[in-house]
């Protein structure tokens, strides 16, 4: 092919940049050939194409030689630069892939925090996944699960009972044993554990979720589990803001054992006689979630309530 030949309208691929790169380190058909896994003349014909797409001689060649042109010369440099590109971009898109790259929205209930999960499990995620951009937000239970619903949040730490909407479902992480939380001018407080029935009079703060939901199931639960129906009164946002309003005597309440960690003054902290209430920590998340570093993060999550599951259950044989 004459020098200045006007380039063809063929395409460029990827395959002739490593094609022509192989030569043009060898600087030996055959040796390039046998590096490509490829037959020589057929090496050769792919050169040639090339030569033919970019319009100019790449190769020098005689019977004893093969040498770069300059334009080969400055190609060559560009076409690495375009191969590596390619090979960063399959290794970028097969990472996320496979969940090691990419966003996760998470949204949790305040009290997630107090257990200590929510931590370790995102902790736990992030050692394993460091290049994911996670991005968390305390909220309210029910605005998770719609942010679920609508595709704006990939993560919900929950607590059940709560009904789900379609397509979402839910992996129990934790089961904690639920407490008491009295002011400490009550008469019971001086009382550990507390008989649930004692507190027949009692009003009881709840969380702000509707019957049948969470802490005001369980509260209503365990009170009927005791002989009585409990008085229900004001209800508070979180387990801080509930924590408050027992300690200046609005009521009393039942709360998660980890709201221990949280120490109002005014505020005791007791258990509850006879076999313990539990209360269910969970990680919700959409049953055909089209991220994979969603999916990922599912999957530790259901690993590590296999692990929970196994602790409980050594745990019971122990004291049994």
């Amino acid at each position: 092919m004459a020098p200045g030949r006007r380039p063809t309208s063929a395409t460029l691929e990827l395959r002739h940049l490593r094609y022509f790169l192989a030569t043009a380190e060898e600087l030996n058909y055959g040796r390039a050939a046998e590096r490509l896994k490829i037959a020589q003349p057929g090496l050769s014909q792919q050169i040639m194409n090339l030569e033919e797409i970019v319009g100019t001689p790449l190769f020098d060649r005689t019977r004893r030689s093969v040498k770069l042109t300059l334009a080969g010369e400055l190609f060559a440099a560009e076409a690495r630069k375009a191969v590596t590109q390619a090979d960063t971009a399959l290794l970028v898109a097969r990472r996320a892939g496979r969940g090691e790259l990419g966003r996760i929205a998470i949204g949790y209930v305040g009290s997630a925090a107090y257990t200590g999960a929510l931590t370790t499990l995102v902790g736990e995620f992030r050692s394993a996944y460091p290049e994911v951009d996670l991005q968390i937000s305390e909220m309210e239970m029910q605005q998770q699960l719609d942010q679920l619903d609508q595709g704006r949040l990939d993560i919900g730490f929950i607590r059940p009972p709560v009904p789900l909407p379609t397509g979402i479902a839910s992996i129990p992480i934790l089961f904690e044993e639920i407490m008491l939380a009295l002011p400490e001018s009550h008469p019971l407080a001086a009382h550990d554990p507390v008989p649930l029935a004692e507190l027949n009079g009692d009003i009881f703060i709840t969380p702000r979720h509707p019957p049948e939901v969470s802490f005001h199931k369980h509260t209503s639960t365990a009170c009927r589990a005791a002989g009585f129906f409990p008085r229900l009164g004001p209800q508070g946002r979180d387990f801080v803001t509930i924590a408050s309003m027992v300690a200046v005597g609005l009521g009393v309440a039942l709360v998660p054992q980890s709201l221990r960690c949280i120490q109002v003054p005014g505020l005791s902290y007791r258990s509850i006689g006879g076999d313990p209430v539990l209360a269910e920590l969970a990680v919700a998340y959409r049953r055909n979630e089209p991220s994979p570093v969603a999916r990922a993060f599912a999957a530790h999550a259901r690993r590590s309530a296999r692990l929970e599951r196994k602790s409980r259950v050594s745990d019971s044989i122990e004291k049994s």
